[in-house]
Parts: structure tokens; C-alpha cells; sequence
């Protein structure tokens, strides 16, 4: 999961992508730590940082999943 550097990329704070996404403080904190999350949160999280599900949740974006 590639959720604090997105995050710090697009210059959100937690609070600040809390309120964007819907989702909350804690919730993110925790994703943050963990690398864990639900689909509904990754999906409101990506939406809000306008990326796609594929560059928040995989370690290579990039790369392609038959290499």
C-alpha cells in the first residue's frame, strides 16, 4: 500500500485526506501502519487522491501482473 507517500506526494495531511475521502483520522492512520484496508476505504481513498486503485494498493504500479 502506498498510501503516506501518495499522500505526502499530493500534499494532504491526515486530517485533511480524512475529510477529502470520507474516512476517519484513525482509520487512515491504521492503513498507514498496517497496509492493510477494505475495498470501500481504498476505493473512497484513491477517488480522493486521484489516483487509481492499481498505483495506492500495488508496490509496482507499473508492472505489469502476467510479468
Amino acid at each position: 500500500m502506498n498510501l503516506r507517500k501518495i499522500r505526502k506526494e499530493k500534499g494532504y495531511s491526515v486530517p485533511k485526506l480524512s475529510a477529502s475521502a470520507d474516512v476517519p483520522v484513525r482509520t487512515i492512520e491504521n492503513i498507514e501502519k498496517r497496509n492493510q484496508c477494505t475495498v470501500a476505504n481504498a476505493i473512497k481513498l484513491a477517488d480522493a487522491l486521484g489516483v487509481t486503485l492499481d498505483e495506492l494498493c500495488r508496490e509496482n504500479p507499473e508492472q505489469n501482473e502476467t510479468e
